[in-house]
């Protein structure tokens, strides 16, 4: 019997599929935990080698060979290295733990994990790193105001019960509305291009029954659906409001969600899936709740329950595919945002695309699209934001950006020039309310995913040019998001999502490189992109007549041009110059470090203005004196790429040399 050997890589590496690198062995010769096992602080283990034996085999009746399976070891090894996935590790060893945070907060992300969200911004290394460079703490108690109040009063309103158990129970009266018409009109003019679920001529016709009224009474399923269709077209005629409740279209959908109960407790149906999706689309652009998440959530069941994804279908083929990409669109991209899984399966989808006409825009067909961009939402998701792929090595996730963003600008190139991603948009090309829907949410999505790639690069990424990159497309992104803010409408029915939440992420982006790198050559520019969000916010704080209090982010903008300012002041009075490296502002009697060269690959000379590394203390006053600290033997024309380098790092004074720069160690801290 031969003598049993060990793995020559341990379990952890062999699950993750890295190369295991193994220290010299102890005394004893048995091998050490190997590096990325220290690293990851993990109990590392190497199991006993499973030998091959050749199975024996026998004659099947076709008289071809056929090999014995062996019989599966019924043990808790059963569960080791059957997949990549995180779970698979929990239940084979007690011992293992995940990185857990609290996924309630909004704005503030864990200092170790970047998530898919583009608002949950400032992990609390970001937010010192700031506190340090304004001189106050300020910042932090706007963050928390921020946080509280997107909590509090935009995702739910404690006065009042707008649950939606609370909505459904209440049995509103149904009623002839004399509009009716005109915002059935409207909805099918620009909504309904967006999400092409209905049979339009079926549904008009169904509308201006002359037996309206009783098929209204009788007809739960119809009634739930033609009320949630009035209710969005009511919004785009302008009678609606940031109040929930306190508007017609709202009146409409309460009169849809006291149908929703039955609907649910029916037999699904192509019908009763309409419904729940039409409830769903208008809740997604009503601010005061959360809603859309339990409408979203119940329409995807429906849909899987329907079997529409893969089964032969008798009911109209073409009308149920195009619902259920309609609801693949709406679940994937809600759960992107909401840091959350998906509940449709990607492997089990075998369900076509099919064409439809009423989608298409030019030559752009927007089902198809919307569904292609899905997809990758879902693939980037699974394979860089999800707890499984948290835990993967930082190699294995780059490959993965790589990926994603592969697939992203396949689809960027993949959409006609009009209304493409990265190309101006143009006006007059906006020819209706559904032109303009369209475009906004294919540059919003593009962008969207842009930044949470670029940041994850930024968190992982040990390369200087990738690294660069990566944050030359956060600011090239910011700047889009903000220029597209022109062609918004400020009006209810604009989705949160383009109303409020990316050009929230484009103000975070830019404020946070403005008071990094005030000596940028691109700052004035900057500071005016800075001004004109902030006058957005200000405009939706102005339209929802306070119900959405975002005025107030303006601080951002003061606090970045102040301290432009302040800075400015500061290097005109001690006399430093971009060529000056050994004068700038500092805090006398303290260590000084060098600021990061311009965001510019073709500058020749580095700006390097000492800053105070002592978080207590503000900026110096006019007149005092500096005394920088310049490192013997590096070259600052070389760091032309390391303009990322915050001047509050500990890398500089740390004395270490160009070669053992870390970029991760920094952007972790600051653009996580």
């Amino acid at each position: 019997m031969q003598s049993p050997r060990l793995n020559k890589s341990c379990d952890q590496c062999r699950s993750r599929k890295v190369r295991c690198i193994v220290p010299p062995s102890s005394d004893d010769g048995r091998p050490v935990a190997c590096t990325h096992c220290i690293k990851r602080n993990e109990t590392c283990q190497f199991s006993n080698l499973k030998r091959r034996l050749r199975p024996k085999s026998t004659t099947s009746e076709e008289g071809q060979t056929t090999a014995r399976p062996s019989p599966t070891k019924k043990s808790s090894d059963s569960f080791k290295h059957s997949s990549d996935l995180f779970i698979d590790r929990l239940l084979s060893s007690s011992s293992e733990s995940a990185i857990l945070y609290d996924e309630s907060s909004v704005l503030k992300a864990h200092d170790d994990r970047v998530p898919s969200s583009g608002i949950a911004f400032f992990s609390p290394k970001r937010v010192d790193s700031l506190v340090r460079r304004l001189g106050n703490a300020h910042l932090r108690e706007l963050v928390r105001q921020i946080d509280k109040t997107i909590r509090t009063r935009l995702l739910a309103r404690p006065e009042k019960d707008i649950s939606l158990y609370a909505l459904a129970k209440a049995q509103t009266e149904v009623e002839i509305d004399l509009d009716a018409e005109s915002h059935i009109q409207r909805y099918f003019e620009v909504l309904h291009p967006v999400y092409p679920f209905l049979d339009k001529s079926a549904f008009e016709e169904k509308a201006a029954s002359s037996d309206l009224l009783q098929e209204l009474k009788t007809d739960f399923v119809f009634c739930g659906l033609y009320y949630a269709v009035l209710a969005i077209g009511c919004q785009y005629n302008g009678l609606s409001s940031f109040i929930p409740d306190d508007n017609r279209a709202w009146k409409f959908f309460r009169i849809a969600l006291g149908r929703l109960d039955r609907i649910l407790m029916s037999p699904e149906s192509l019908a009763s899936r309409q419904a729940v999706t039409a409830m769903a689309i208008f809740a997604t652009s009503a601010f005061g709740h959360n809603l859309d998440q339990a409408l979203i959530a119940e329409a995807g069941r429906m849909t899987l329950a329907l079997r529409y994804h893969k089964s032969t279908i008798s009911e109209d083929t073409a009308l149920c595919h195009q619902t259920f990409w309609v609801i693949y669109h709406l679940e994937k991209r809600y759960c992107f945002q909401a840091r959350q899984t998906s509940a449709i399966a990607d492997y089990d989808i075998g369900c076509p695309v099919p064409s439809a006409p009423e989608s298409i825009i030019g030559v752009y067909n927007w089902l198809l699209s919307s569904a292609r961009f899905s997809r990758i939402l879902s693939i980037a998701y699974a394979s860089l934001f999800s707890v499984s792929a948290s835990t993967q090595p930082d190699d294995a996730l780059l490959a993965s950006v790589d990926h994603v963003h592969t697939l992203l600008e396949e689809w960027r190139q993949s959409i006609p020039l009009d209304f493409r991603p990265k190309e101006p948009l143009q006006r007059r090309r906006l020819s209706n309310g559904a032109s303009k829907e369209i475009a906004l949410r294919t540059h919003y999505y593009y962008y969207h995913l842009v930044i949470a790639l670029s940041r994850l690069t930024l968190h992982v990424s040990c390369d200087v040019a990738k690294s660069e990159n990566a944050m030359r497309a956060l600011l090239d992104t910011a700047r889009s998001i903000i220029d597209l803010t022109r062609f918004i409408d400020v009006e209810p029915y604009t989705p949160t999502f383009i109303l409020a939440i990316l050009p929230l992420s484009a103000l975070f982006i830019l404020f946070d490189f403005v008071i990094h790198h005030p000596t940028n050559p691109e700052i004035r520019s900057y500071l005016t992109l800075l001004d004109i969000v902030a006058g957005h916010f200000s405009q939706l704080d102005h339209a929802s007549n306070g119900v959405i209090p975002s005025s107030y982010l303006s601080e951002f903008s003061h606090m970045a041009r102040q301290y432009v300012q302040n800075w400015s002041k500061q290097t005109s009075t001690t006399g430093a110059t971009s060529s000056d490296p050994g004068t700038g502002p500092g805090a006398a009697g303290t260590s000084s470090v060098i600021t990061p060269a311009p965001i510019s690959v073709s500058a020749t000379a580095t700006t390097t203005t000492p800053m105070c590394t002592n978080p207590s203390l503000s900026i110096p006053e006019a007149g005092e004196q500096s005394n920088p600290t310049l490192m013997e033997g590096l070259d600052y024309n070389s760091l032309d790429s390391l303009y990322f380098l915050t001047p509050d790092s500990d890398f500089w004074a740390g004395g270490r040399s160009f070669e053992q720069f870390d970029p991760r160690e920094f952007y972790g801290e600051i653009f996580l």
